[in-house]
Parts: C-alpha cells; sequence; structure tokens
C-alpha cells in the first residue's frame, strides 16, 4: 500500500522559512534550504499554507516583503492551536486532512497537531532539506510500500 500524497504542506514560518521568529524589531534571514524545498514542491504542484503563532501583520508583511505570500494558498496567523488553523486550512482549500503536510520546528507543536489530527504527517523543521526526496511528495511509481524516510520513522495510516 502506498502512502497518499500530500498536496498541501502547511508551514510554521518562523525559525523554518526564516532565522527567528517575526516580530517588529527582527529581520531574520531567509533560509535557503527552505525556500529550495518550497520552490521545488511548488513545481511539483504542491500547494503550500501557513499556520503561524503570531501576529498577523508581521507574519504576512514579512511574506510579502520577500516575494513570498503568493506562493501560499492559505494563510492562518494568530495565537490559537496549530490544529485549528490546518483544520481551517484544509476547508478553505477543500482538501482531505490525509493529503496535509506539516512541518514545525517546535516538538510539542507537532505533538498537538499529531494528536489532534492524525491524518496529517507532521515534519520536523531540521529535516526541510530532505522534504523533496520524500516519496510522499512524489507521485508515487510503484505499488510498493514508500521506504521508511530519512528521519527515522515511517508514517503508518490507519483504516
Amino acid at each position: 500500500m502506498t502512502s497518499p500524497a500530500v498536496k498541501c504542506l502547511v508551514w510554521e514560518v518562523d525559525n523554518i522559512l526564516w532565522d527567528g521568529v517575526v516580530c517588529d524589531s527582527t529581520s531574520g534571514a531567509l533560509r535557503p534550504d527552505a525556500l529550495r524545498a518550497l520552490r521545488t514542491l511548488t513545481r511539483r504542484g504542491v500547494v503550500h499554507a501557513v499556520a503561524s503563532r503570531g501576529e498577523w501583520a508581521w507574519t504576512t508583511g514579512k511574506l510579502h516583503k520577500h516575494g513570498l505570500h503568493g506562493l501560499f494558498g492559505a494563510v492562518e496567523v494568530g495565537w490559537g492551536r496549530k490544529s485549528a488553523a490546518i483544520h481551517r486550512i484544509t476547508q478553505q482549500l477543500r482538501l482531505d486532512l490525509n493529503a496535509i503536510g506539516y512541518i514545525d520546528a517546535e516538538p510539542l507543536e507537532r505533538s498537538e497537531v499529531a494528536h489532534a489530527l492524525p491524518q496529517v504527517r507532521c515534519y520536523a523543521g531540521r529535516h526541510v532539506d530532505v522534504l523533496t526526496a520524500l516519496q510522499e511528495f512524489r507521485a508515487p511509481a510503484t505499488a510498493a510500500p514508500p521506504p521508511t524516510s530519512p528521519m527515522g520513522f515511517s508514517h503508518i495510516t490507519t483504516q
């Protein structure tokens, strides 16, 4: 059985797409490995969204400043649970939860999403550079199960 393709990758942008947390006094540099993954996955047809904790104006301002805002089909920025933001994104984009991937640098945030939305595949921000190599971000070539990810785990689906 093959894993379904990830059709939408939801990003926590702080400490993944750029260094640091967006606020009015920081100007963290964009991370080249994250930009490469974002652009490569976009070319493969993956839709991107943002579920980030913080102030809407600061986060969207930084996305606009770097010409990245247009790469995201949905943007949720606020102070609520990430799982709730991801749920709203799936409704807005009309996608099933099993077609969603979520990347965040914080283990606690990934845990909250994995617990509340077990269909969503969660990825550690430190592994952004290997996302494009994962089978779920490529069209399935065979009916063989995908290999275990380089992150040391394989996604187990329940039916």
